[in-house]
């Protein structure tokens, strides 16, 4: 093949593929759990090598709990961190892992790293076993050389294969027999285990069945979670109050049972200046995941807490009393920038990443071709992290390629144009919406999605509103998420609308949220919206009436949540709260956010703002 043909090739992939470093640089929580394409097992390896030390201690019951504070400017790997632990635990085993994403609501921050850590344990490892599968199993395991063993030979042997013991589970017991069936195991388990709760170990052994509606009930407990057939299964019911006094209590448990195994748990706080401020205590959002994180560390044994920290949050977090700075940063470490020739490796991977993906021989071409050589180099050398050769490299990328690269020459190396700010924000935009999760099931954490939104409609308004405040309104367990004043061009009256997104299950919660969005007079409501993915059952008497009152007889609305509509304001916030390491002010992504009318043109945002037909 031709010299013109090869580098015709690369045009064409150039043309109709993915510019490779438009791809995030950033790790967020979902890649986390997937792949990255630019990860150096090298960078800031020693870091990698402390923290398995620390399970190892753990493990070995040198330590019964650890801190370590990993602290980094941006850009300096410290995510790319988390990812390889976990990637090296579903390939090795030897603890479990849990990753504790950005709170929206301060006030209810245990609930929130309870439920992150139940979730995270739903993640499985190379075998396809998760986490909590792992666990289930190991407590079964310890009726080897027990009284019990000849009862559950069969379970006990199949222990080291969890999903051979689910199947063989399923096919050995019904639906009538199979509570009963764990009532019998769980009281076998605890003849002679101490510590761990009855219905707790149930509620685990019910997750060894993976997908099953009752593991599926299961899990709702364990998360905290309102679901109205907790009950039906044999387990407690918690009132919404009470969930967040139980969230450490539900940790410590994991704990025992994972230390039952020889698992040490080990949990990852990442993002730490992303939650939401206490107004109350004027704790900054990292202080209020400090907080947080020494109360794990003084009621949990058999525990690794880690957290990445800028150098700016960890001076808030260094001016806390009570010695929580000792506890939460009990070991040190600090992440290395990338060197120039680890920055340019960065570069080769995602032009590797790019030459597969469209079947090309990176052989044929220069090195770090379309780029010169020289050029990165100075520019990496000039960087004080990788992503702003990256958003330099994804603007070059984008350049057309008329010719082969010349020979090379001496010429003085200009700096880096200025990014487009409005082409890169929304490669960013659309590389998000790929691959974000929504947190369907959260109340807090989508309301502070769509406030964050309605906060960047452009002066001009939309849905005939203009907005003129948007207001949060409480942290209070079931009173309004926050409430939207403006002006309704169409009916030429103000207005003041008050939002409450309501995903439960549960009909007592619902009626308590239901009873506080019809009462207008509180907040000198105009309209009451209540945001909602599934239909109010007809079976919940008062929540029923209480809707049908906002409706039809209160001018109010509900409105229905829907994925689509709610995944680009998910990408909008996410990029809001990590906007530096995007590369931007949290200015500009308002304000772009406006001109490109990304809030504006939303179709939940639309509907909350109009007016009912």
């Amino acid at each position: 093949m031709s010299n013109k043909d090869i580098y015709a090739l690369f045009e064409q992939a150039r043309q109709k593929s993915v510019n490779p470093f438009s791809l995030s640089p950033v790790i967020s929580d979902n890649e986390v759990w997937g792949d990255v394409i630019t990860d150096l097992p090298e960078l800031n390896q020693h870091i990698d090598e402390r923290i398995f030390d620390a399970i190892f201690e753990v493990r070995k019951k040198y330590s019964s709990k650890i801190g370590i504070a990993i602290k980094g400017d941006r850009g300096t790997g410290k995510s790319h961190i988390i990812h390889r632990l976990w990637k090296k635990i579903t390939q090795e085993g030897g603890s479990v892992f849990a990753y504790i994403g950005p709170c929206a609501n301060p006030k209810r921050i245990n609930s929130h790293v309870r439920f992150y850590l139940a979730d995270s344990f739903t993640h499985q490892d190379s075998l396809g076993i998760t986490q909590w599968q792992k666990l289930a199993a190991a407590a079964i395991n310890t009726l080897k050389g027990t009284e019990f063993e000849d009862k559950y030979r069969l379970y006990i042997e199949k222990s080291n294969s969890p999903n051979e013991l689910r199947k063989y589970i399923v096919a050995s017991e019904n639906k009538t027999t199979l509570l009963g069936f764990f009532d019998e195991l769980v009281e076998a388990i605890l003849e002679n285990q101490t510590g761990i709760d009855f219905n707790f170990l149930k509620a685990i052994l019910f997750l060894l069945l993976k997908s099953v509606k009752i593991a599926q009930i299961a899990l709702a407990w364990i998360k905290g979670e309102d679901n109205s057939e907790i009950k039906t299964v044999g387990l407690p019911e918690f009132l919404l109050e009470q969930q967040e006094d139980k969230s450490i209590w539900m940790m410590q448990q994991i704990c025992k049972l994972a230390e039952i195994a020889s698992l040490p748990v080990v949990i990852c706080f990442d993002q730490l200046d992303s939650a939401g401020t206490d107004n109350d205590s004027g704790d900054s959002p990292a202080q209020t995941i400090a907080k947080c994180i020494d109360q794990i560390y003084f009621q949990c044994s058999n525990v690794i807490l880690i957290c990445c920290v800028i150098s700016d949050t960890w001076k808030e977090i260094e001016q806390m009393g009570s010695g929580i700075p000792d506890r939460v940063g009990q070991r040190s470490v600090r992440a290395k920038p990338p060197t120039t020739e680890q920055t340019i490796e960065l570069v080769k991977l995602r032009l590797d990443w790019f030459y597969k993906n469209n079947s090309l021989n990176s052989q044929d071409y220069p090195h770090l071709y379309p780029f010169e050589e020289t050029k990165i180099r100075h520019i990496a050398s000039e960087s004080a992290g990788a992503r702003s050769l990256m958003i330099w490299c994804a603007d070059e990328f984008e350049k057309v390629i008329i010719q082969p690269p010349g020979p090379k020459g001496n010429k003085p190396v200009p700096p880096p144009p200025p990014p487009d700010k409005n082409k890169q924000f929304l490669e960013t935009y659309q590389e998000l919406l790929k691959r974000i999760r929504i947190p369907m099931k959260e109340d807090d954490q989508l309301a502070a999605i769509i406030l964050c939104a309605m906060t960047m409609i452009p002066n001009g308004g939309t849905a005939n509103v203009v907005i003129q405040e948007v207001k949060k309104v409480s942290d209070a367990t079931h009173d309004l998420h926050f409430i939207i004043s403006g002006y309704d061009c169409l009916h030429k009256c103000q207005v003041k609308i008050g939002v409450r997104i309501c995903e439960t299950t549960n009909g007592k919660t619902f009626n308590a949220v239901m009873t506080r969005l019809v009462n207008y007079a509180k907040y000198e409501l105009t309209r009451g919206c209540l945001v909602r993915s599934t239909d109010v059952p007809r079976s919940w008497k008062i929540g029923y009436a209480l809707k049908e009152k906002l409706e039809k007889e209160q001018g109010g609305e509900v409105v229905i949540l829907k994925k689509n509509e709610i995944k680009p304001l998910v990408a909008i916030q996410k990029i809001y709260e990590q906007a530096e390491d995007y590369g931007f002010s949290k200015e500009e992504v308002t304000e772009l956010v406006k001109e490109l009318r990304l809030a504006a043109d939303n179709l939940l945002i639309c509907e909350i703002l109009s007016a009912p037909v």
